[in-house]
């Protein structure tokens, strides 16, 4: 896993030391707060500005130990208020509805009912996923792990860490009817330039970033920028 030492910036003007926040790498500029001097930043040094580092998200914790570093988010947003009631809702609703179809006679009918009683049901799991569910990230010199419960889901994953380049956060754009929505996802660069995604499904970047930090810093890891890499 790279651990090199970054290079500290200095102010061409007045050789004052730059900070992480000080420098721009989108703009490839640096303003200095000694001296207010505002310059460009060669390409070949771009590679080695520290980002500032990412804050604890609401809804997040961490554990940090000698041997491992453990982040876990919780799912419970308001969101889930939202769509609590619209579950309730859409299923009373077909319990109605199958209840006056079948005393009616008209079997046809609560036959007819099942798709939407199929949708009711993945609106209870849903439901019951945002409530309880939390996922956990923990990385180890030997593995990252994630893991996702009580109620079961997809994403639980397990990568050894020595293979681990580098994290990334990337963006997933998704279009639909109603306009297009962001998620962000941590992506992991692994031995031989595969790539593969670590943990998914944040609403904000910045969650993203502090799963990567944090990971990349008990690693050991140098933060480096990646091609595909959301706002660098």
């Amino acid at each position: 896993m790279p651990s090199d030492s970054l290079i500290e910036l200095k102010c061409r003007n007045c050789g004052g030391q730059l900070a992480p926040e000080d420098v721009s790498p989108q703009l490839a500029a640096a303003r200095c707060r000694h001296c207010n001097a505002l310059f460009a930043i060669p390409v070949s040094s771009q590679a080695s500005i520290p980002r500032p580092d990412e804050p604890l998200p609401k809804g997040f914790t961490i554990e940090r130990g000698m041997d491992a570093v453990t982040i876990t988010r919780r799912w419970l947003t308001p969101a889930a208020w939202l769509l609590l009631f619209f579950a309730i809702f859409w299923n009373g609703f077909m319990i109605v509805w199958h209840t006056l179809a079948l005393g009616s006679g008209m079997w046809f009918m609560s036959v007819f009912g099942l798709i939407h009683t199929g949708v009711g049901l993945f609106l209870i799991y849903t439901v019951l996923g945002m409530f309880l569910n939390a996922t956990t990230i923990r990385a180890t010199p030997f593995e990252i792990v994630v893991s996702i419960g009580p109620v079961p889901w997809k994403g639980n994953k397990r990568i050894a860490a020595d293979a681990v380049e580098q994290l990334y956060c990337k963006e997933k754009i998704t279009r639909g009817k109603n306009g297009q929505t962001s998620t962000y996802q941590v992506e992991a660069v692994l031995r031989g330039n595969a790539r593969e995604t670590l943990v998914a499904g944040f609403p904000e970047a910045g969650q993203a970033v502090f799963v990567e930090q944090e990971i990349e810093r008990h690693l050991r890891i140098r933060d480096v920028p990646v091609a595909g890499e959301h706002g660098r």
